[in-house]
């Protein structure tokens, strides 16, 4: 079996370097590598960086979860609520001080 490389362009197979000697007809198999690292920035708002977001965000919401740790997070979603109303409470009354 010989390999070769090529880039799918335009809907045809580009292939790198010299052509290989093969017989006219000869069968071709071409697979489409699997990528194994996530090198997509999923911060970015190209197709490409909100299709791998969503494939990412679904990974996590197959992680499965205990209720304990619900509870948990729903405490500290709660405590830190309760931490930014206060200090939203506190910046106002700051503020009204300023204009008489």
């Amino acid at each position: 079996m010989t390999t070769i490389t090529g880039v799918f362009r335009n809907g045809r197979v580009e292939l790198d370097g010299p052509v290989p000697d093969w017989a006219e007809g000869s069968a071709v198999t071409v697979t489409k590598p699997e990528s194994v690292t996530d090198d997509i920035d999923i911060t970015g708002d190209s197709p490409e960086a909100i299709a791998a977001w969503i494939a990412w965000y679904d990974k996590l919401l197959a992680i499965p979860k205990s209720e304990a740790a619900a509870i948990e997070l729903e405490q500290i979603l709660n405590d830190s609520k309760a931490e930014q109303k206060a200090r939203w409470e506190e910046d106002g009354k700051r503020i009204e001080g300023l204009f008489p």
